[in-house]
């Protein structure tokens, strides 16, 4: 049996290794190209204006600095502002596709699946805790194979908050009764998901990737794996098989 009953996962840089590009003109262009389809003509410039100061007037609702907004409300607002009244599946489909055209690389980490797999194996629960819109990620988890592999999922869009603020984590512990102690945190940010576990008392593994910044010697921790060994990991986690 593993040594936890829970284990939680961060997603980007943690299961899964991505790279988007939001700066290029030719991104720019080819949204543009898609709300230009569906009514709204913006030139690529024009877009890229309206859809920061959009962004920046949802987060400028609240005092928060962790405050998560919700980009369906900006790519509605961005139809609403060329006159055209979006239904809910034109804003979904929108969201898609801007991430889509926006996406450079997208797969799981090739140790991700096995260890997952794992872990339900042995009769542990699975939750995700990431910093994500869900109108980018949740058809991502279906694109990745991860659709329906975790017992619960807590979206930054969702909760309104982003980590490492505690509210985040509070919410996904209440929402499914957990304690804890039965818990693990696996992530690739120190800052927002170490020491967001170890605030809870959580045991914590902090696995190095591309996407993780300069290491922080304040956060350590003593599971770590850095320089890309990523064969530790199961023993790591308590797994009885190594992986």
């Amino acid at each position: 049996m593993a040594r936890y009953a829970n284990y939680i996962f961060d997603l980007y840089g943690t299961l899964a290794d991505i790279r988007t590009d939001e700066e290029s003109p030719a991104f720019w262009r080819r949204a543009a190209a898609y709300f230009g389809m569906h009514g709204a003509p913006y030139s690529a410039a024009e877009l890229k204006k309206a859809y920061i100061e959009l962004c920046a007037a949802e987060q400028a609702k609240s005092p928060d600095p962790l405050f998560e907004l919700d980009l369906t409300l900006v790519f509605a607002a961005l139809y609403r502002n060329k006159g055209v009244r979006p239904a809910k599946r034109l804003v979904e489909e929108t969201a898609v596709a801007f991430r889509l055209l926006s996406t450079k690389k997208l797969r799981l980490y090739p140790w991700a699946a096995p260890v997952l797999d794992e872990i339900r194996a042995e009769g542990s629960r699975l939750f995700l805790l990431s910093n994500a819109q869900a109108c980018f990620t949740r058809p991502e988890l279906k694109l990745l194979g991860l659709e329906g592999r975790f017992d619960g999922i807590a979206l930054s869009s969702e909760a309104g908050v982003r980590k490492p603020s505690p509210r985040i984590m509070r919410s996904l512990l209440d929402a499914y009764s957990l304690d804890p102690s039965d818990c693990i945190m696996t992530g690739n940010d120190q800052r927002a998901d170490i020491a967001l576990a170890l605030r809870f008392g959580m045991d914590a593994l902090y696995i190095e990737t591309e996407t993780s910044g300069g290491y922080n010697p304040a956060f350590a921790v003593p599971r770590e794996i850095r320089g890309g060994d990523c064969s530790r990991i199961p023993e790591l986690l308590g797994l009885e098989r190594k992986i």
